[in-house]
């Protein structure tokens, strides 16, 4: 999915002559704390950030001489996950988006991020998921595709999660078709690997809603 698909046009982005007083609605009203700046060619120049316009003396201070952050932006034929990765790393609750001139395209919104993760990896979708561990030198996802379809099961969606410093292992995730995946388990376990977790839609849909519920308090837009 292209982020072109999740895009909102109806959020305008600060101008280099707008105000310090006006950067700061806007910030306080979106619930955010750095806001894409553009120029008179609607390029984007830079992201007004909160700390550094609260040190502001004179909030009728224009923008073109405030201290900008370095601009964070994606192109609008960028992939989701880049544009998830980029929210992710620079924290960022609201991610600009621009065409090939870096002109202002738009905003894609974390929460419209979350939705479109949740249709790529079908997690709205009536199933179960299983968790697989790998070692590093037998990660392969062919085998388990084989295994899987092999027991009657459809793959929905796929996740892998990459070692670090806790876990050594590759732990790959496989949303299911089948609400009951006792037998795609036990079919894994005839070949030796490790399942770590599995569980079906009743508990997966009551555990989702409750972090569902926390998450959009914590995102408030």
């Amino acid at each position: 999915m292209l982020i072109n698909e999740i895009l909102n046009t109806d959020i305008s982005p600060l101008h280099i002559e707008d105000t310090v007083a006006t950067a700061l609605m806007k910030i306080d009203l979106l619930h955010t704390t750095k806001f894409t700046v553009v120029d008179a060619d609607n390029k984007v120049v830079g992201m007004a950030s909160l700390d550094k316009l609260i040190e502001v003396v004179d909030e009728n201070s224009l923008l073109s001489d405030v201290e900008l952050e370095d601009p964070i932006f994606v192109p609008y034929n960028q992939h989701l996950f880049e544009a998830s990765r980029i929210m992710l790393a620079k924290e960022l609750f609201l991610l600009p988006v621009t065409d090939e001139e870096m002109k202002f395209q738009g905003m894609i919104k974390k929460r419209d991020v979350l939705s479109a993760l949740g249709d790529v990896f079908n997690l709205s979708s009536f199933g179960s998921v299983i968790t697989v561990e790998l070692d590093q030198v037998d990660f392969t996802l062919s085998d388990l595709v084989r295994i899987i379809e092999m027991e009657g099961a459809k793959i929905l969606g796929v996740a892998v999660q990459q070692p670090n410093a806790k876990n050594q292992a590759y732990r790959v995730s496989f949303k299911l078709n089948l609400e009951d995946s006792s037998v795609v388990s036990a079919g894994l376990r005839r070949f030796g690997y490790t399942i770590t977790s599995e569980a079906n839609s009743e508990v997966l849909e009551h555990n989702f809603s409750d972090r569902a519920d926390e998450l959009i308090r914590y995102l408030d837009i």
